[in-house]
């Protein structure tokens, strides 16, 4: 299993590499040309990273809940994943998501 201080500093270092990445691209905007699918291409780089992001939380976490052997992270990943297919607001899906974990570990340490 993945050490907390470990995760932490690999999510805080991917975050910091990808703001950098990101922000020498909008810093030099105006002094480099680039081509429209370049920029394009760069405008669905958010959406690649957020798995990253994610998906080792989900995964590498340990949980609480007993009775679904300390999964319920990935049941609620599943759930919200399927109410975004049908609602697709990420404000929405990412309150849900807080809840559901919220209700899951409060009803597990009653």
């Amino acid at each position: 299993m993945i050490h907390d201080r470990y995760f932490f500093l690999n999510v805080i270092l991917l975050a910091i590499g990808t703001l950098a990445i990101r922000g020498s691209f909008i810093a030099f905007s105006g002094k480099i040309k680039n081509s429209e699918k370049l920029r394009e291409l760069f405008s669905y780089i958010p959406a690649a990273i957020l798995p990253a992001f994610i998906f080792p939380a989900t995964f590498f976490h340990r949980g609480i809940v007993e009775s679904i052997y300390g999964k319920e992270r990935v049941l609620i990943l599943i759930a919200s994943g399927i109410v975004f297919f049908f609602v697709r607001s990420t404000l929405l899906i990412i309150s849900l998501g807080l809840v559901l974990l919220y209700v899951a570990t409060t009803i597990s340490t009653i």
